[in-house]
């Protein structure tokens, strides 16, 4: 999961690609820079022109917060921009290795399951598309 994910990375360097993802790391910059409060009440004029979003009330905000969390704690060092383009990665591979638990956990005692498991949700593209993009998305514009 973890290669999989850095196909990206690895080839254009850590860039985000995307509209929505560009979005969410505004919302990581203006979270990190303004603090919980004034992002609960941001009101951003950049979006949904030319009505605007209240962005504060309508975002899911667990990628900002963990971002923000990562940057202040674990690597200071980093950029926010490298922190929001790597998470995927790190998530990724997080999450294929606890779904190849959970599926050992459920055939167990046979263990027939869980290597294909983990193999499918290594190659899952779905949270992918929503941050960069991928040579997997590329190819299949040419089909």
């Amino acid at each position: 999961a973890y290669n999989f994910r850095m196909g990206a990375i690895e080839e254009y360097g850590p860039v985000i690609h995307e509209f929505d993802p560009y979005f969410n790391y505004r919302a990581t910059e203006y979270l990190y820079n303004n603090g919980w409060k004034a992002f609960t009440q941001w009101f951003d004029h950049m979006s949904w022109y030319p009505l605007g979003r209240p962005v504060g009330t309508t975002i899911f905000p667990g990628m900002q917060v963990t971002a923000v969390f990562i940057k202040n704690h674990v690597l200071p060092e980093w950029s926010l921009n490298d922190i929001c383009c790597y998470i995927p990665t790190w998530f990724g591979a997080i999450a294929s290795f606890l779904t190849g638990l959970i599926a050992y956990e459920c055939s167990t005692p046979a263990n027939t399951y869980s290597s294909l498991v983990q193999f499918v949700m290594d190659v899952i593209d779905g949270k992918i598309s929503d941050y960069k993009a991928t040579q997997s998305r590329v190819a299949g514009v040419l089909w």
